[in-house]
């Protein structure tokens, strides 16, 4: 049996606690941090919207710094909001470059936690695996591998362990029938690509004859709810051990090289420059209007993948989001 309180894999990490969903865990991680009510977190405003409900658990309040085209700041930090802990996040599973928040922290006294949960298996250029970089790191591992919840907080920082709760019982119910209906058709020895895009065009088709949408809509409440128990799932360390990491790390490194090349035709062009040789991508991230994307998205249900535009962004910052914030759409590789 697996210890609670180590990943696979991973060594020399001083506490690691597993939850349901990464907003659980980055609650847990902001109350051993000591961040609580009247203090700001300072957040990307490329962010998802459902992020803050974890901000407002603890009586935290959000506070924003503007991100580029390459999805890093994109002001100098010195002109950044004061806050008590900084989120550096390391979108689609390429890593962050920390010195700019190592350079706040420093002038503010401010914690560093790096949001990896894109980026579960993923590293930077020297080998160190996203999410172990900053004071705690957040994974979902639900986004990699097709479980049905999990999520870890990791804690790097010695002095922060201390301040963690016990690890949570192994006993949530885990997500509804349509994840594990769609798990038991991943694991369908042939034609499994076909077998899933014609389920998933099927399910899509009948909730928007029930509820006028193919795809749910964010939850109105979102930005202040977080939903389902912290509890994870009873069999996520199972799991956890019987995955094979290199060969799950080879096939998203292969479809994000065969995407690049299918899409290079259509003049659509990668968030990123290249895939750097650390880097396990959580999908194929890229910029195009509504025509292409759909086209994407066409591409990618014949091979059993989604599309879909990312974040939901923050209603308050929806009305002046520059427009790289709305056309970042992502070719999913969860498998």
């Amino acid at each position: 049996m697996l210890s609670a309180s180590k990943l696979p894999g991973v060594e020399k990490i001083d506490a690691i606690r597993y939850f349901s969903l990464g907003r659980h865990a980055l609650v847990a991680g902001l109350r051993a941090l000591g961040i609580g009510v009247g203090q700001s977190v300072l957040l990307p405003e490329y962010i998802c919207r459902d992020l803050l409900a974890a901000v407002h658990a603890v009586g935290a309040k959000p506070v924003y710094y503007p991100v580029g085209l390459d999805l890093c700041p994109a002001t100098f930090q010195e002109n950044w909001p004061t806050a008590a802990a900084v989120l550096v996040v390391d979108y689609f599973g390429f890593p962050q470059p920390l010195q700019c928040f190592r350079d706040y922290c420093n002038r503010t006294g401010a914690v560093i936690i790096e949001d990896n949960a894109h980026g579960f298996l993923s590293r930077d250029e020297t080998g160190i695996l996203l999410g172990f970089r900053g004071d705690v790191g957040v994974l979902s591992l639900r986004k990699t591998f097709l479980f049905p919840n999990g999520a870890a907080l990791v804690i790097p920082n010695a002095s922060v362990v201390k301040h963690m709760e016990p690890q949570l019982e192994f006993s949530g119910m885990g997500v509804g029938g349509a994840l594990r209906v769609k798990g038991l058709l991943h694991r369908l020895p042939i034609l499994r690509p076909l077998v899933v895009a014609g389920a998933i065009r099927l399910a899509r088709r009948v909730r928007r004859l029930r509820t006028g949408h193919a795809i749910p809509p964010p939850a109105a409440d979102a930005e202040t709810v977080i939903p389902t128990t912290p509890l994870p799932y009873g069999g996520m360390l199972r799991d956890l051990t019987s995955c094979d990491f290199s060969a799950e790390i080879s096939r998203r490194r292969m479809l994000y090289d065969d995407f690049s090349d299918l899409l290079h035709d259509w003049n659509i062009r990668p968030v990123f420059d290249s895939l750097p040789e650390n880097v396990v991508p959580y999908g194929f991230p890229f910029r195009a209007d509504d025509s292409l994307a759909t086209k994407v998205q066409q591409l990618a249900e014949r091979r059993g993948l989604d599309t879909f535009r990312w974040p939901d962004l923050p209603d308050a910052l929806v009305s002046s989001a520059p427009e790289h914030y709305r056309r970042t759409w992502l070719l999913n590789f969860l498998w």
